[in-house]
Parts: structure tokens; sequence; C-alpha cells
């Protein structure tokens, strides 16, 4: 199943609904702010983002938004927060520089 929330910075997909769904989704990717996660048997494998979206997060360095993405992905994996560097985790907050 899908998780379609507009505002949510990630997207939980599974190998399933990614076969099934794959021109929609490939559509959606074009977008800067949509990032799925895919997930086989309920564990992350991949993050997938569009190919110019992937190009200007790395020719402009990461933003907020990613960081935050990387969160989300680290308590998907069940990684620990003290593992993410400081900076990693202001940026994603929105705390750096306040």
């Amino acid at each position: 199943m899908v998780e379609k929330s507009t505002d949510a910075p990630v997207r939980i997909i599974g190998s399933r609904e990614l076969h099934q769904n794959l021109p929609g989704i490939l559509r959606e990717l074009e977008n800067d702010d949509v990032r799925y996660v895919l997930t086989v048997h309920g564990k992350p494998r991949a993050v997938l983002v569009g190919a110019e979206p992937y190009l200007n997060m790395v020719l402009e360095g990461k933003s907020s938004s990613e960081a935050l993405v990387g969160l989300q992905l680290s308590a998907l994996l069940g990684s620990s927060l003290n593992a993410m560097p400081l900076d990693d985790l202001e940026r994603a907050l929105g705390t750096k520089g306040k």
C-alpha cells in the first residue's frame, strides 16, 4: 500500500506496489519534493528519488528536507540518532542558526 500524504517528505511503498504503479510513480518522482522508500517484506531496501531532483540535490548540497528524510529512514532501519551528525539533526529540525 502506498502512503500518499502530500505533505509527507517520504512515502513508503512495497515492491509489489512499485511494480503495479511504476508509470505513475515515475511521473511523481519528477517532483522535487517526492521521495519513496522501497520496502521488501516490510524492511527498507532503497530510497527512490527522480533523476533531476537527485542532480539538484547533489549540486546544491543536502537540504533540510533531505536531512529529514534521512532521519525518517534511520528510524525505519532502527538506527540510533547518536550515529547521525549534529549538523544533520539541526538541519532536519530547522534549528541550525536559530
